[in-house]
């Protein structure tokens, strides 16, 4: 069958509520009443075993799509698999620069605390502001790039076995 990233990942988010609402009710069957009709555990449970049965079809499904989708960003081409792996990478380098670019205030730490006792020698700075700046826009820059290579690849169809 042929699909898409886009069409596998919004048949995973289906079935993971189908899931979801089995898993919720089962505590509503262990008990009821003599005039009560509510499913029994074991239906709620054979629900439940059917949704995750097609979450791991599905997830096995795009193990296999992210492997064989190619992704091509800064002239360097990997599967989409490993693009998907690089971006929270990215987009941690990038909170790191900004946090040197914008450092937060603590309003309870001492004004003291680049220097040591007894003399008082303070800690310079390795980085300036505005290379911070620079870093964090350019690692910016790249992660969007690597987002937007993504959402292409994710647009393939691909056609994959026994799906």
């Amino acid at each position: 069958m042929k699909t898409t990233g886009y069409g596998l990942r919004e048949a995973i988010k289906f079935h993971k509520l189908r899931s979801d609402e089995a898993a919720a009710s089962f505590d509503g069957t262990l008990k009821a009443f003599a005039d009560d009709t509510k499913d029994s555990p074991q239906t709620v449970v054979t629900r439940y075993l059917a949704a995750e049965a097609c979450i791991a079809r599905l997830q096995t499904a795009q193990a296999e799509y992210n492997l064989s989708v190619p992704v091509t960003v800064e002239g360097v081409t990997i599967t989409l698999s490993e693009a998907i792996k690089r971006i929270g990478g990215l987009g941690r380098a990038e909170k790191m620069w900004r946090s040197v670019s914008n450092p937060k205030k603590d309003r309870y730490s001492s004004p003291y605390e680049d220097s040591r006792d007894p003399t008082r020698e303070t800690a310079k700075p390795t980085i300036t502001t505005t290379e911070a700046l620079a870093l964090s826009s350019s690692t910016a820059k790249r992660a969007s790039r690597l987002r937007a290579a993504i959402a292409t690849a994710n647009t393939v169809e691909v056609d994959i076995k026994d799906l």
